[in-house]
């Protein structure tokens, strides 16, 4: 345990089926404040699970995670709180869908901050204008194209600001062209020193805006280091295969 780590994971474990599958199989890593660290490997590697587990979307099998120097893995630990710092988003958007643009960014910082419709309202603003959207505030989710609906989902988590925000594939459900818009968000969030914990396929954004890639294969960590170790090196064979079949 260290405070001096934003986060801190010692070998944590995620098993299923009596531990026939090892979804997590001892992974440790430590995450500081304002680091962008890119998550890659196939699918089935642990990737998600491990993402999923910082905020205990999934509980370990065992293991330790401190967050801001706590043990978040410890039994009386308050998860809601906790997950009011720590913002997260997802592939799908996860909007609610019978509720303005403006009414789902301000729907958490009103009802878990206690922050005041006014002051909520005025900072989502602000947020929509980040990402180019104020005149959609009063639109609806239905009425805004998949790579919209993504800038929305980032601004909505920055609006409980949170310490750190964690992205589980935030573009693997979009068109390709709508890629781009939200990695460019994504982008301008690490200028401002964000810390983001990112799961991606996109390599080119991993090597560009990554302070550190971790490889995760068959629920370990294969290898981590800075872009350029991870792109440039060819030691690792798995990993080394994992490049050769999506770059």
């Amino acid at each position: 345990m260290s405070a001096d780590h934003l986060i801190s994971v010692k070998d944590l474990k995620k098993h299923y089926n009596g531990g026939a599958i090892k979804a997590l199989d001892g992974v440790s890593i430590d995450i500081d404040k304002g680091e962008v660290v890119v998550i890659i490997g196939p699918s089935g590697s642990g990737k998600s699970t491990l993402l999923r587990s910082l905020n205990l979307l999934e509980i370990p099998t065992s293991g330790n995670i401190h967050f801001e120097g706590q043990d978040i893995t410890s039994p009386g630990t308050n998860i809601n709180k906790l997950r009011q710092k720590m913002g997260m988003v997802f592939q799908h958007f996860n909007l609610f869908p019978h509720l303005s643009i403006m009414d789902n960014m301000t729907l958490g910082p009103r009802k878990l901050l206690g922050i005041s419709r006014e002051e909520a309202q005025d900072n989502a603003r602000k947020l929509l204008s980040k990402v180019a959207l104020e005149d959609r505030a009063n639109a609806y989710p239905s009425q805004l194209s998949g790579g919209q609906k993504q800038r929305i989902a980032i601004v909505r988590a920055l609006a409980m600001k949170p310490d750190v925000l964690l992205f589980d594939e935030p573009t693997s459900a979009l068109d390709p062209e709508m890629v781009g818009e939200v990695l460019d968000v994504m982008k301008d969030l690490a200028k401002d020193g964000m810390t983001m914990v990112v799961v991606t396929h996109e390599m080119g954004f991993a090597r560009e805006v990554g302070n550190r890639v971790v490889f995760m294969d068959e629920g370990k960590i294969v290898v981590e280091g800075t872009p350029d170790e991870i792109f440039g090196q060819t030691e690792n064979d798995r990993l080394r295969t994992f490049l050769a079949k999506v770059l």
